[in-house]
Parts: C-alpha cells; sequence; structure tokens
C-alpha cells in the first residue's frame, strides 16, 4: 500500500492520501458468509474518489483478482441514496452479487454499505454500489 500510494504521490501529485485496515461487520463472498481484511487507501481527484484496496485476510474478489489478474483497475464504484433499490435493479438483469458487506469506518464515523457485481462478461466490469452514511443528506 505505501509503495502505490507514494507512487501515485510523487508521479502524480495525489493526495492526501487516507490510509486504513477495514473489516466487515458483515460479509458476504459469492452468497455466502465470509471474512475479508483489506488495507484501504483513498484519495480524491476533484470529485473522484480514488481507491486502493490491499486484500490482508479472508477471500474476495480482490484477493481472486490479485491471484489471476495482478494489480490494476479492479471495479468501478457508484455511490447512490437507494442502495437496496440498486441491488435489486442489478439482481433483476440477472447479476448476482459477488461481495455483499456492511461495516462501521471509524475514519469516517459512519456506515458503509458495498454490493459487487460481476458484469465483466457485459462490459469488461466489475461494478460496486456504494450507500455512505456520511455522504446523505439530513
Amino acid at each position: 500500500m505505501q509503495q502505490a500510494v507514494e507512487h501515485y504521490q510523487n508521479i502524480f501529485g495525489l493526495g492526501p492520501w487516507t490510509v486504513y485496515d477495514s473489516t466487515p461487520d458483515k460479509y458476504w463472498f459469492k452468497g455466502k458468509p465470509s471474512h475479508m481484511r483489506l488495507r484501504q487507501g483513498k484519495a480524491m481527484l476533484g470529485g473522484i474518489e480514488l481507491e486502493l484496496v490491499q486484500p490482508l485476510e479472508g477471500e474476495s474478489p480482490f484477493h481472486e483478482f490479485l491471484a489471476t489478474q495482478g494489480e490494476g483497475l479492479h471495479h468501478l464504484a457508484f455511490n447512490t441514496e437507494d442502495f437496496d433499490g440498486m441491488v435489486r435493479q442489478f439482481e433483476a438483469a440477472g447479476f448476482q452479487p459477488l461481495l455483499l458487506a456492511e461495516a462501521y469506518v471509524p475514519t469516517y464515523q459512519g456506515i458503509v454499505r458495498a454490493c459487487h457485481f460481476d458484469t465483466r462478461a457485459v462490459g469488461g466490469v466489475i461494478f460496486e454500489v456504494l450507500w455512505k452514511s456520511w455522504l446523505q443528506k439530513g
């Protein structure tokens, strides 16, 4: 993580970076309860949040991607105010959750809910639907 953060800081001037370890409070991988621990690094580029993910423990799409593809772009994430509605929309289109997680994030003092959908067969991309309590209005 530190090497990647320094690379993006030194080469592109990105930062400041917030780096923290996370373990979801609730986590399912491919529909089964599971465990993972990650190190995440986040920085803003204008209105776009860049996230670096280092898998540390357990099983996850990040572990699989690193083992089969190496380092690189894993997914595109989109924040939504209607998390459950967006998950239902992907499921109605025939996509099953690859990862489903919920966690309290002390760094942001709030709850995040995340769901990954493997849509690579259609567009070559894994999409992540996110709901972050600290971004909600009101």
